[in-house]
């Protein structure tokens, strides 16, 4: 492994962010080194940042992963495999089983891992929480399933939390609002189909601001568990998303006379059986309700979000990133 930058010297405390290129992960970055954090970050992607300390590894390395946490306080794991099913086992489950050996190995106070709420697979409710089932559908859901026991291992004086959030979206990365953006005939059909279905969508922002809220938080002996979802909020739909956009775009307001038509839900749900693609059907939500009860408040509702969103789009400066 090559280490680029040197830790600072003194008692500033050290926090670790694995995933640091990712919506989440570089976030965190900024936001510890804004809270007076000395930061590293490991990374197999090029990284420049003359405040942080980058090693470049991966997570399937014991001796990389060792030397990355060793006296440090924080450590939040972001990094993920979405894409490549041949690695999501060392990537998902076995890198979280090594990070939390070595949070126990090095007496880590604080440990944040980034989970998602698709490890719960086909849900038995209609409002999911964080007690329901988990019934993994595919090989990304089932590693990140086995991501969060090796995680949820009980560590004498570290306050573990594990966050799952939703669809995370930012300027960059919209989910459903690539929908709106595009415009097409396609995705206005797709929209018409789909649109009274949940979308899931949550702030990058926000998730980042969970993963930090319990800093300051009385710690738990044992790991906790929270959704990190805004599927509470009625205009989490595919087609209320879409007015928003046009709202935000052209300053006609939304309401119910803009609302994108859509079909019911059961629609797009039969299609999905017919296809092969069963899924949830797309009036199941995610709830917060647990996240909130611990005093955590968004910062963007979902009109909040598009507004970004929307206006981070229409800034045109040269490397400008949302």
């Amino acid at each position: 492994m090559t280490a680029i930058g040197v830790d600072s010297i003194g008692s500033t405390p050290i926090a670790c962010v694995t995933g640091a290129t990712g919506m989440i992960g570089r976030r965190l970055v900024g936001k510890l080194l804004t809270l007076g954090y000395q930061v590293r970050v490991l990374t197999r992607r090029p990284y420049v940042n003359q405040q942080v300390r980058v090693f470049k590894g991966s997570l399937a390395d014991e001796a990389e992963l060792n030397e990355f946490i060793c006296g440090a306080d924080l450590v939040f794991n972001c990094a993920a495999e979405l894409s490549d099913e041949s690695k999501m086992w060392t990537v998902n489950a076995l890198g979280t089983a090594l990070i939390t050996d070595l949070v126990d190995k090095h007496h880590i106070k604080y440990y944040c891992h980034l989970s998602s709420a698709g490890v719960v697979g086909r849900a038995s409710q209609k409002f999911v929480d964080e007690d329901a089932p988990c019934q993994p559908q595919n090989r990304y859901e089932a590693t990140k399933l086995d991501a969060e026991k090796f995680a949820s291992r009980r560590i004498e004086g570290c306050n573990t939390i594990i966050l799952r959030p939703t669809n995370v979206v930012d300027c960059e990365h919209l989910g459903e609002l690539s929908l709106p953006l595009d415009g097409s005939i396609r995705s206005q059909l797709k929209a018409f189909v789909k649109g009274g279905e949940c979308a899931h969508i949550v702030h990058a922002e926000d998730v980042a601001d969970a993963a930090l809220f319990f800093l300051e938080r009385p710690p738990s002996p044992t790991p906790r568990l929270f959704f990190v979802s805004l599927d509470d909020d009625p205009l989490n739909t595919v087609s209320d998303l879409w007015s928003l956009f046009r709202e935000m775009e052209s300053g006609r307001k939304h309401s119910a006379a803009t609302r994108l038509p859509h079909l019911p839900v059961i629609v797009p749900y039969a299609l999905r059986l017919l296809a092969g693609r069963p899924g949830n059907s797309g009036d199941v939500k995610y709830s917060s309700k647990r996240l909130i009860s611990e005093g955590f408040r968004y910062t963007f509702g979902v009109r909040e979000t598009v507004a970004k969103i929307v206006l981070e789009r229409n800034i045109d400066i040269n490397g400008y990133r949302c």
